[in-house]
């Protein structure tokens, strides 16, 4: 999974599912197989919640801190729900 999708998927999950929440209280940010975001984990850009590991293989995962406020703030400032959900790489059915 590309790190722009994974940013998109957490952009879109906090529009979603928690529109009228502060970015810094949300605690699910995004469910991930743990094979997509394996590098992003390593690098510091994803951060599994607490007691979720490589033997979960699907894991609840947040963003850091710096991909907040440089990637995914902007996104939700700039994009709509449908926007993010097609970079995402969710397909959306229309009719």
């Amino acid at each position: 999974m590309k790190i722009a999708e994974v940013r998109a998927e957490f952009a879109r999950r906090a529009i979603q599912f928690h529109k009228n929440e502060s970015l810094e209280n949300i605690e699910l940010w995004g469910l991930f197989l743990w094979g997509d975001v394996p590098k992003y984990i390593k690098d510091g850009r994803v951060i599994p919640n607490p007691g979720y590991t490589k033997i979960n293989r699907t894991i609840w995962c947040r963003p850091s801190q710096k991909e907040i406020d440089t990637f995914i703030k902007p996104l939700i400032e700039s994009l709509t729900l449908e926007e993010l959900t097609s970079l995402a790489g969710w397909k959306i059915n229309k009719g």
